[in-house]
């Protein structure tokens, strides 16, 4: 965002709509997975960086945030000057964002700390549930889990996202799951609009008829579905 001319574009579609970028200017993604959290942190840093020439600060209480991150995942390696390593935050801070990680492991309250800093955007990483932003209002929470390998659930008060995260970056998970996987859901999507509620039983019988596999790897396909968080399963009910 050069000169508030250029769209700040993060280039994956479900965590541009989980975080309903670019208009919340103030996130705090909350998990206890730290791999997780440095990863979405140095991903957003790296976004930041392509639309910019202004400073970023990234302040980390922690003092185990893998800095070689950032690196590995921008592909503005001339800008990487422009961050700011910080320990805690100082005062009269101007730039483009600020990204504030693990703050409760000091004894520190972000609204306290911020009232002085001028940035477009305010990104907290911490735990859940955080201690620094106990109170504190205006954040959009999104609290991120693990769901299986390196597939993570993202969910607000209003939606959830699925995406892959790894060292290597941040992906829709349609990039790394198997087709078979969306089109069993896509099926018993229509299935239920047809039918309406139906158990596990029926569930593992529509895709293999429809897929044309056997019950036993439909039935896998419909562990991976819930292990993946797409479908739940309550008293043997399939729930979307």
């Amino acid at each position: 965002m050069v000169a508030g001319k250029m769209k700040c574009h993060l280039g994956v579609e479900a965590l541009e709509r989980i975080l309903v970028w670019p208009y919340n200017k103030k996130i705090a993604i909350l998990s206890n997975y730290e791999a997780a959290k440095q990863i979405l942190q140095a991903f957003l840093i790296s976004k930041f960086l392509n639309c910019t020439d202004e400073r970023i600060y990234l302040v980390d209480y922690s003092g185990n945030f893998k800095i070689e991150l950032i690196s590995s995942l921008s592909n503005a390696s001339k800008k990487l000057k422009n961050i700011v390593y910080l320990n805690k935050i100082v005062h009269t801070v101007n730039g483009f964002s600020m990204h504030i990680h693990d703050p409760s492991e000091q004894s520190t309250t972000v609204t306290f700390d911020i009232r002085n800093v001028n940035v477009k955007y305010l990104i907290v990483t911490d735990y859940s549930p955080s201690r620094a932003l106990k109170d504190v209002k205006g954040f959009l929470r999104i609290y991120c889990r693990k769901r299986k390998g390196r597939v993570y659930e993202l969910k607000t008060f209003a939606d959830k996202v699925l995406l892959a995260i790894s060292s290597s970056g941040v992906e829709d998970v349609f990039k790394i799951l198997p087709h078979y996987l969306f089109k069993a859901l896509s099926i018993l999507k229509e299935a239920a609009a047809e039918y309406g509620e139906y158990t596990v039983k029926d569930a593992i019988v529509i895709i293999s008829s429809r897929i044309g596999v056997s019950k036993s790897f439909a039935r896998r396909i419909l562990n991976d579905l819930v292990s993946y968080g797409f479908v739940e399963i309550n008293r043997g009910q399939v729930i979307l």
